[in-house]
C-alpha cells in the first residue's frame, strides 16, 4: 500500500502538471497578443521571397510535429506505456522519497506520466510557435490563427485528467499486490 503523505506527493504531480498545461495555453494568449499590439507597425524581417520559402518550412514543421506528437501519444502515453515503462524514466526528484518498492513502482509510472506529458504539451505548444514565426516572418496573421487555435485544440487533448492519473495509481497498487 501507498503511505498517504507519499500518496499526497504523488498527487501533487497533478498539479504540478495542470500548471504548465496552463501556462502553455497562455502562452498561445501572449503570442498573439505580441503579433497584434506590438507588431503592427514594424517592417518585414524577411522579404517576399523569404517569407514565403519561411512559410513553407514552418507548414511542413507543423505536419512533422503533428506526426510525432501522434506517435508520442501512441509510444508513451496509452496507460499500458505507461504502467510499463515506468523501469525506463529517471524519477522525479520530488518523488525520490519512497519507502517501498510499490512506492518506487507508483514513483517511476508518475514520473514516466508527468515526463511523457510535458514532451506533448511541448509539442503541441510547436504548432503556435510556428504561427508565431509566420507572422513575424511574413505577415501571415490567419496562417497564426490557425495555428494558434490548433495548438489550443491539442492542448485541450492533452489536459492531464484527474481520473486518469488516480486510475494509474490505482493499477500501480492493484498490479504490486
Amino acid at each position: 500500500m501507498i503511505r498517504p503523505e507519499f500518496r499526497t506527493t504523488l498527487e501533487s504531480q497533478h498539479k504540478v502538471l495542470v500548471t504548465l498545461w496552463a501556462i502553455f495555453v497562455t502562452a498561445i494568449f501572449l503570442y498573439l497578443w505580441i503579433v497584434a499590439v506590438v507588431l503592427p507597425n514594424r517592417k518585414l524581417i524577411a522579404g517576399p521571397a523569404a517569407s514565403e520559402a519561411v512559410k513553407m518550412v514552418l507548414w511542413l514543421l507543423t505536419f512533422f510535429d503533428l506526426g510525432s506528437l501522434v506517435w508520442w501519444k501512441k509510444r508513451f502515453l496509452t496507460k499500458e506505456a505507461i504502467l510499463g515503462a515506468s523501469k525506463n524514466f529517471k524519477l522525479l526528484q520530488a518523488l525520490q522519497g519512497h519507502k517501498s518498492p510499490l512506492e518506487e513502482q507508483a514513483a517511476g509510472v508518475v514520473s514516466s506520466y508527468v515526463t511523457g506529458k510535458i514532451v506533448a504539451f511541448a509539442m503541441a505548444e510547436a504548432v503556435a510557435i510556428y504561427g508565431f514565426a509566420l507572422a513575424l516572418f511574413g505577415r501571415y496573421l490567419w496562417h497564426q490563427y490557425l495555428l494558434s487555435v490548433a495548438s489550443g485544440l491539442l492542448l485541450l487533448l492533452e489536459f492531464p485528467s484527474k481520473p486518469f492519473f488516480e486510475e494509474l495509481l490505482k493499477d500501480v497498487e492493484v498490479r504490486g499486490r
